[in-house]
């Protein structure tokens, strides 16, 4: 008994998990667990409520759970708070009875809290389940926020017990007398949770002599080393990120390692933008210009970045007219702006082109293939659209969404943002320009 009152006080004040002001919503099934914590905190003093949702799954001993949860309730002095729902009715396609029965039961929990001011949620998650998550998330494939196990807190939710084992939380309830409902359920093998904790766990405590103090101290060590794992792997996000419009990039390392990569990748990618873990796998293996999508976004590659794009504006650009002066144009990427204004003093400014005067109609439009310009201080040279943007580095995924600014006879005047045709320079003579920025 002593173990168990030590090891939820110590937790909690640790953990900096409860105060005696808070307002506090137990779920409570009626198991062992639940029951003894609703015990734990009436012994306290704290001011807290228990919640039950009844599931309708074992018939009448479903409802003799609520009922025995009700009779806790009024023995200890707490509001009672009961809902029962149908949980095959109320499943969401492709989802399990378990996925449906905790998102109810939390969805409820959440909306009980806000009504009535319960700052807080408890659940009664110990020691044991603690292992037995973070070994399931081994077997089924995870990184050290997997192997981390249950967090002690969450968004309103506190899980007290996570530092009490199983076996200190029965003591208690025997050595007062505390009685409880078995879920007949827990018995089986059904589940890969009660396969672990019938045949796995035993075997690590009997056989290979793991104890609570080992399992406790690895998962703080890796819930510790995940808080720094997080802060680190943001603050490269934050480094190595460029947004331009609906377009973010992210700056590649060449030291880096493939699971370097991976580890970044999963943290500054994967969360956002919709890509399975395979693909971000391929985003480490791709060669330079390749790309893959995902349900919402496109990941171009390069040696350099991996850029990342919604995929509706990975359409090619819709040509414009310029009809009028001055006129803005806005994409999800860039502006520009053209304007028709007397001759500045200065015609090498950043951030602004000067073409010679010409009259509208003008129009924009993506390149095509065949596409040639007179880059301006190659002496007339002629060169291929395409071979201009090679040149400059341009990257693959940005190419087709570059207007070209052409006259009404088609012929390119300039690569707004890059280059004009030294066919439409400004003479000596021109007393007006067509001035174009873009941002």
């Amino acid at each position: 008994m002593a173990d168990l009152l030590k090891s939820f006080r110590d937790f909690v004040k640790c953990e900096q998990l409860l105060a005696k002001k808070d307002k506090l919503l137990l779920a409570c099934s009626g198991g062992l667990d639940s029951t003894v914590l609703a015990h734990l905190l009436h012994a306290e003093g704290h001011n807290f409520a228990i919640a039950h949702m009844n599931f309708q799954l074992r018939a009448q001993a479903s409802d003799g759970d609520a009922a025995f949860v009700k009779e806790l309730a009024q023995t200890l002095g707490a509001e009672f708070y009961c809902k029962a729902v149908d949980v095959k009715n109320d499943a969401l396609a492709g989802e399990s009875t378990q996925m449906t029965a905790r998102r109810l039961r939390y969805d409820w929990f959440f909306a009980i809290a806000q009504e009535s001011e319960n700052t807080k949620i408890l659940t009664a998650h110990h020691l044991d389940d603690n292992l037995e998550t973070s070994l399931i998330n081994f077997i089924r494939g995870t990184g050290i926020v997997g192997l981390s196990g249950i967090t002690p807190r969450g968004s309103r939710l506190v899980r007290p017990l996570l530092n009490s084992s199983r076996q200190s939380i029965l003591e208690y309830a025997q050595a007062n007398s505390i009685t409880w409902r078995e879920d007949l359920s827990n018995g089986s093998d059904d589940y890969l949770r009660n396969r672990i904790r019938h045949h796995l766990t035993p075997v690590l405590r009997e056989t290979f002599g793991m104890t609570d103090k080992t399992i406790a101290g690895n998962l703080l060590n890796l819930r510790g080393a995940e808080s720094f794992y997080h802060l680190g792997l943001e603050a490269e996000r934050d480094k190595r990120r460029t947004v331009r419009g609906e377009v973010v990039s992210f700056q590649r390392e060449e030291d880096w390692t493939f699971a370097t990569e991976r580890a970044f990748l999963h943290r500054a990618v994967q969360p956002y933008y919709y890509f399975t873990p395979d693909q971000i796998e391929q985003l480490c293996k791709l060669p330079n210009n390749s790309f893959i999508d995902s349900s919402k976004y496109r990941a171009y590659v390069t040696d350099d970045e991996w850029i990342i794009a919604p995929l509706q504006t990975i359409e090619r650009l819709e040509a414009k007219a310029i009809t009028g002066l001055p006129l803005l144009i806005k994409d999800s990427i860039h502006w520009l702006h053209f304007d028709s204004l007397r001759r500045p003093g200065r015609l090498d400014v950043p951030s602004f082109q000067y073409l010679a005067p010409t009259e509208l109609p003008l129009h924009l439009r993506p390149r095509q293939k065949g596409d040639r310009l007179q880059p301006f201080g190659m002496g007339g040279k002629s060169k291929k659209v395409k071979d201009y943007m090679i040149d400059q580095k341009i990257p693959v995924w940005l190419r087709d969404r570059i207007y070209l600014l052409c006259n009404a006879d088609d012929e390119i005047m300039a690569i707004p943002g890059y280059c004009i045709s030294e066919k439409f320079k400004v003479l000596p003579e021109h007393e007006t320009v067509l001035r174009v920025s873009w941002g």
